[in-house]
Formats: structure tokens, C-alpha cells, sequence
């Protein structure tokens, strides 16, 4: 008998559940926008000798530092942010000449910026 008001509370809290509404920023643009760096391989220039390569143009990704609770500018952001933009050229590789520290302005108190030429790359199968 005990048993009985247990398993109807038990009922009536899970029922209860459905009432509740999940909402996420989890949609298809933010998930492309996210990975879209990874469609850009980074090659050296030796790589570019052995493949079937156009040249698409030139990129530059900077890492900001915009407040000082931010961690410091680094290389990897950069280049990260160049191969976002290196995607939306309709590029697939890039490579990376050379990165710089950038003077401070009023959007980073710190920034590093790393330059690279965007190719598309035919696959060799």
C-alpha cells in the first residue's frame, strides 16, 4: 500500500518534466561557422610543389586581446581566425608566411596577427 502514493508521486513529478523547454544556440549555422576552420589544411610551401594548387588570395586572422581578464593574444587563435576566413574564400588550403605583434588600438590592448596566401587544393584521387 505504501508503495502506491510513491509510485504516483514518482508519476506526477516525470509528467511534470515535459513542461520544461530547452533552448540552445545549437543550429546547423553555428555548428558549420564552428568547425569551418578545419576544411583549411595549412601546407608549407614544399607541400604546394607536390599538388594541385590556385592561388585564391591572401588572409590575415588575428588573436585580440581586448580587456586584460582575456588571455594574451597567441598564434593558434590567429591562425585559426585566418582559416575561418581563408573557408569563406572558397579556399582549402593555406600557408602561413609570418605573424606579428600589432600595436595596441581601441578594440585590443594586445593583438598578434599572422598572414598567409589562400589556395584551393584539387584532390589527388
Amino acid at each position: 500500500m505504501k508503495t502506491l502514493p510513491f509510485t504516483a508521486l514518482m508519476l506526477t513529478m516525470l509528467s511534470g518534466c515535459s513542461l520544461f523547454q530547452v533552448n540552445t544556440n545549437l543550429d546547423k549555422e553555428n555548428f558549420t561557422e564552428y568547425f569551418k576552420p578545419s576544411s583549411v589544411a595549412v601546407m608549407d610551401k614544399a607541400q604546394l610543389l607536390d599538388a594541385d594548387a590556385t592561388p585564391v588570395g591572401t588572409v590575415e586572422g588575428e588573436s585580440c586581446q581586448s580587456d586584460t581578464t582575456q588571455p594574451v593574444p597567441n598564434i593558434t587563435d590567429a591562425q585559426t581566425d585566418a582559416r575561418r576566413k581563408a573557408a569563406d574564400m572558397g579556399g582549402n588550403a593555406v600557408v602561413f608566411g609570418k605573424c606579428a605583434v600589432v600595436p595596441p588600438s581601441s578594440e585590443c590592448i594586445s593583438s598578434l596577427v599572422c598572414y598567409g596566401q589562400v589556395y584551393q587544393v584539387k584532390d589527388s584521387e
